[in-house]
């Protein structure tokens, strides 16, 4: 691995383009764009007043500057430098701005959550988005661009509005949530479900379609337990898992199929684990000395790595605040085969927003592994395997200090990074982890990092540097098969009605969704997974139930009823599924041949009986 010059900023603002060609960094009134591959500068804009925060527009055309202290936002072109744009938010103030996914319009939150303001670059045209609620997550564009929905507080009741960005900024529908105080709004990565949680006193998690119809309302407590809620959450790539972090030190998985939760894991402090053992199945540690349970007589134990920081040259008793580089130490992963115990670090009562809790969830690019971080116990780093089994797989101990943050290669299969704020960087493969160190006569302690978009680069940010780290060609992987991606919803054209999520009664599965993709004939009662032969057994069993169940129902349903006026939901999955014969193809009008052959066949029978 290579490393560039550092190069100075102002409070951290180094900030990569869209398409990973530019990087645009503040110091003081002035904004510059180098070239990532170079880090030459290639324009430099100079703005009113010291620059706060830079936002690159989605196509990497226009760069937006945030100045909260005179509550003005300017924006500049790189294609025309002399083209410059100014919003003065006056009086009000101005709290936040982000740009639209079609790069030509932005929006303002001006102080205390008076009202958003939509602005058009191309046009000159304003609109005003009326009752914004007054949390940071109260808006969320769906992946498409197409669609803006915006948590909103009328009559002392929370509601959810969709806007038709393409329409004007036209208001679809509004609804009523059935939330207490709503602090967050997410969209599925396939656009396909609205996620919208509650504050942190009330666990509660409200599921909606595209339509604003309520498909489910999570909660993983009674109603008369008083327990704090959700803290952190993340879609899986392909949306059909919901990964909710909460403050009891548990990160619960919920399906696509009926929004139940399909594992708890816990993340157990303060209690030895032994690599060769693992957890089982309900959180907590293995021992070669215990009792097995009855639950756990059918359970297979499995090793998992620990890693651990080590250096070498340095004392033994390290302090978790990393001050600086030691010159005469170096960092490495230590493999651990001995029993290991996470301490818990207790809180300060007196402190609001304590740390406590899975306050960071991320899936990898390709869904098969689960980054959790417990503010318990902030320096270790927890990765699930989603994959083949539903269980612990690595467990990363860093002694430099707390994990500030982490990404996922975008372009590889399963490539962590992470940073501690010291000097060196982190990563993470199934086949084992790697430390690397920044040059001694850098002084650079990494406070945060983010990947290239290209996968062949991390920018690595400190408090006022920041610089790239190049990857070899030999530190590149090979891609991994990705899961079985459910059909996407194309929400950039059609009417909205027809991605309407519809269902004939509560117990009867949807067959849009991706657990119940099967399809059923007349002449052939077997299921095909709908998941392919790559898709984790814990899935395949949950879609074998639930396929028998479908069974049941449509015999029951076809035998009141003519079985030719049955229809079934169109389904076309991203790949050809082996297991799929032609006689089972229901939504496909028989051919011109099939037909003449069923002609045939009924005459053959008529002239037989005679």
């Amino acid at each position: 691995m290579n490393f560039s010059d550092v190069v100075k900023v102002t409070n951290s603002l180094a900030v990569l383009s869209s398409n990973g060609i530019y990087i645009a960094s503040g110091s003081q009134h002035k904004v510059f764009i180098r070239i990532t591959n170079t880090l030459q500068i290639f324009q430099i804009y100079s703005c009113v007043d010291i620059v706060q925060n830079i936002l690159w527009s989605a196509d990497s055309l226009f760069i937006l500057i945030i100045l909260k202290h005179r509550g003005i936002v300017q924006i500049f072109s790189l294609e025309n430098p002399d083209w410059t744009c100014k919003v003065d938010e006056g009086s009000a103030g101005l709290l936040n701005a982000i740009w639209s996914p079609d790069s030509r319009h932005f929006l303002t939150t001006t102080d205390f959550y008076l009202r958003i303001t939509v602005w058009s670059i191309s046009e000159v045209s304003v609109s005003y988005l009326k009752f914004p609620k007054a949390c940071a997550n109260n808006l969320a564009f769906c992946p498409s661009g197409r669609y803006l929905t915006l948590l909103e507080r009328r009559n002392f009741q929370d509601h959810l509005s969709l806007f038709d960005c393409r329409l004007q900024w036209t208001i679809l529908w509004n609804i009523t949530l059935e939330t207490d105080d709503a602090v967050g709004v997410v969209w599925s990565p396939d656009g396909r479900y609205i996620l919208v949680y509650d504050n942190c006193l009330r666990y509660k998690a409200s599921i909606y379609s595209v339509g604003g119809k309520h498909l489910n309302t999570y909660c993983a407590y009674k109603p008369t337990q008083e327990l704090l809620g959700i803290k952190s959450v993340s879609w899986s790539p392909t949306g059909q898992l919901l990964a909710l972090g909460s403050y009891d030190q548990k990160c619960r998985l919920l399906n696509d199929f009926n929004w139940t939760c399909l594992a708890c894991l816990k993340h157990p402090v303060n209690k030895p684990i032994d690599p060769s053992l693992g957890l089982s199945p309900n959180g907590r540690p293995l021992c070669v000395d215990n009792e097995v349970d009855g639950d756990l007589e059918a359970y297979r134990a499995h090793r998992i790595d620990i890693y651990e920081e080590f250096r070498t040259g340095a004392s033994s008793d390290l302090s978790t605040n990393f001050k600086g580089p030691l010159d005469s130490s170096t960092v490495q992963y230590k493999l651990l085969n001995d029993p290991v115990t996470i301490q818990s670090i207790k809180p300060d009562p007196n402190q609001a927003f304590p740390k406590v809790g899975i306050g960071l969830t991320e899936f990898s690019s390709d869904g098969r592994f689960l980054a959790t971080r417990n503010d318990n116990c902030p320096s270790v780093i927890w990765i699930w395997s989603i994959d083949r089994r539903l269980s612990l797989f690595s467990l990363l101990i860093h002694t430099s200090g707390c994990v500030s943050s982490l990404m996922w290669d975008p372009r590889c299969s399963a490539r962590l990074a992470l940073c501690t704020g010291s000097d060196a960087v982190f990563l993470w493969t199934p086949q084992g982890c790697l430390a690397v160190q920044a040059p001694t006569h850098f002084n650079f302690l990494v406070s945060s990092l983010v990947w290239l978009s290209t996968g062949d680069g991390i920018l690595l940010q400190s408090e006022n540097e920041f610089c790239l780290c190049y990857l070899d060609s030999g530190d590149k992987l090979e891609k991994h098969k990705p899961l079985w991606k459910p059909p996407k919803i194309n929400l950039s054209t059609g009417k909205l009605h027809q991605y309407e999520i519809k269902r004939s009664s509560e117990n009867e599965p949807d067959h849009c969704l991706p657990f119940n993709n099967s399809v059923e004939n007349e002449d052939c009662d077997s299921i095909s997974n709908p998941f392919g032969e790559d898709a984790p057994n814990w899935l395949k069993q949950h879609s074998k139930i639930s396929s028998d169940i479908t069974v049941k129902v449509r015999r029951r349903s076809l035998s009141s009823c003519d079985k030719r006026n049955a229809t079934s939901r169109e389904s076309k999955p991203s790949r050809v599924l082996s297991s799929l014969s032609i006689c089972r193809q229901a939504w496909l009008a028989p051919s011109p041949n099939v037909k003449l052959a069923r002609k045939s066949a009924i005459q053959n029978a008529i002239t037989a009986k005679r």
